[in-house]
C-alpha cells in the first residue's frame, strides 16, 4: 500500500455539505489515510457529525464570503492546519468552506471542492476561479459548463455507507417479501420545510383517513413537530412525524413513495433508491438550483416535481396517481434502477489522492 497520506476535511452547515464529506472521509479512512475535519460551527448536523468523529476537528467559526469576521476563522483554519500538515484538503462548498480553503491555499496545500448540486453554489464559483484549487469534483453533467475556468471531474455524490447498506437491504427484501400497503416518507432534508409540511399534511392526512392501509413518516425539523402531530391528530397510528432521521437508509427501505425538497443529496439517495419521488423544490433556493437538481429523476421517468406555490390540487392529484397505480410505481422504480450507480465515494477518494502534495 502507498504510503498513508493526511487528509482534511471542511463542511458545515447542513447534511446535504456534510453527508458527502464524511462519507468520503470514511472510505479514506478505510483505506489507512489519516483524517482531520473542519466544521463551521454547531448546527444541528454539525453537532452529530462532530459526536460521531474520531480524529483531530475544529470548529472554525466561518461567516458568509462577506462577512469581516472571517478572519479570525481562517486564522483558526491556518493554525489548525500547520499543525496536522495535510497532503490535500476536500471542501464540500457553502459559504462553510470559504475560510479553510482560503487558509489552505496561503499554506500551499492542494484544495479539492466538490459541488453536490446541478448549479454551483456562490462559494464554489468564487473559489474555484480565483484560489486555484487543484479540481472540482461535481455531481451533475450540467455543472462543469458554469465553472469553464475549472478542471471539474464528474465524481458523482458520496453517499453515507450506512444508507447505502440500509438500501442493499431493502432491495433484498423487496425482492423476496413484497409489502402489503403504502408507505409514504415526507422529508425537507436536514432542517426539515416549513412550507413543505403546510403544504403536505393536510392531503396525506386526508389520503390517510379514506384509507388505513396508508402510513406515512413525516420528517418536519423540530419547529413544526406539535403543528404537524396536530394535522394527523385524526389518524395517529397512521402517521409518525418526527423532527430528524437518523437512520435515513431505513426509512427509504420502508417507502413507497418519497415527498421531498429537491436537495442534491436526497436526488441521489433517491435514485440510488430506486423510489418514485415527488420533488417540492425549495422555492427561495439560489437560482433554483433545487429544480434543476430534481431534472435528471423527472427525465428519466422516476419522479414528479410540483411547485410550491401551484395550487394544493396540483399536488393532490400527483400523490393519488402515484398511490392508486401500483403498474405506474414500478415503472419509475425501474427507470431509476437503470440510471448508472457510479462509486462516488471512491471516486473522491482518488481524485483527491491524486491531487495530493508530496509532503513528509
Amino acid at each position: 500500500m502507498p504510503h498513508p497520506k493526511r487528509i482534511a476535511v471542511a463542511c458545515g452547515g447542513t447534511g446535504g455539505h456534510i453527508h458527502p464529506a464524511l462519507a468520503t472521509a470514511e472510505r479514506l479512512r478505510a483505506q489507512g489515510h489519516d483524517l482531520a475535519l473542519i466544521l463551521s460551527g454547531t448546527r444541528p448536523a454539525e453537532r452529530r457529525a462532530a459526536e460521531t468523529w474520531q480524529g483531530p476537528l475544529l470548529r472554525s467559526g466561518a461567516r458568509p464570503i462577506t462577512d469581516p469576521r472571517n478572519l479570525p476563522a481562517i486564522l483558526r483554519c491556518r493554525a489548525f492546519l500547520r499543525r496536522f500538515r495535510p497532503h490535500a484538503l476536500l471542501a464540500t462548498g457553502g459559504y462553510t468552506s470559504f475560510a479553510p480553503v482560503v487558509a489552505a491555499r496561503t499554506l500551499g496545500i492542494p484544495v479539492i471542492l466538490h459541488e453536490a448540486n446541478a448549479l454551483p453554489g456562490r462559494a464554489v464559483r468564487f473559489l474555484s476561479k480565483h484560489l486555484r484549487v487543484a479540481a472540482v469534483a461535481t455531481t451533475f453533467k450540467e455543472t462543469a459548463a458554469a465553472l469553464p475556468w475549472a478542471d471539474c471531474v464528474r465524481t458523482g455524490l458520496p453517499l453515507r455507507q450506512s444508507v447505502l447498506d440500509a438500501l442493499a437491504r431493502a432491495e433484498k427484501t423487496r425482492e423476496t417479501a413484497p409489502r402489503a400497503g403504502f408507505h409514504v416518507l415526507v422529508t425537507g432534508g436536514s432542517q426539515g420545510a416549513h412550507g413543505l409540511n403546510l403544504l403536505v399534511a393536510p392531503l396525506l392526512a386526508s389520503l390517510a383517513l379514506s384509507d388505513k392501509a396508508v402510513t406515512l413518516t413525516h420528517q418536519c425539523g423540530p419547529a413544526d413537530v406539535e403543528a404537524m402531530r396536530a394535522a394527523y391528530a385524526q389518524t395517529p397510528k397512521q402517521a409518525e412525524v418526527v423532527p430528524f432521521i437518523d437512520d435515513m437508509g431505513q426509512a427509504y427501505a420502508r417507502a413507497d413513495l418519497v415527498i421531498a425538497r429537491a436537495g442534491a443529496a436526497t436526488c441521489c439517495e433517491l435514485a440510488r433508491a430506486a423510489i418514485p419521488a415527488i420533488f417540492i423544490p425549495l422555492p427561495t433556493a439560489a437560482d433554483d438550483h433545487q429544480r434543476l437538481n430534481a431534472q435528471a429523476l423527472v427525465a428519466c421517468g422516476g419522479a414528479l416535481c410540483v411547485d410550491q406555490g401551484a395550487p394544493p390540487a396540483q399536488l393532490a392529484e400527483a400523490i393519488r396517481q402515484l398511490y392508486s397505480d401500483p403498474l405506474l410505481r414500478t415503472i419509475m422504480r425501474q427507470a431509476l434502477q437503470d440510471l448508472p450507480r457510479p462509486d462516488a465515494a471512491q471516486a473522491l477518494a482518488d481524485l483527491i489522492l491524486a491531487h495530493a502534495a508530496e509532503r513528509p
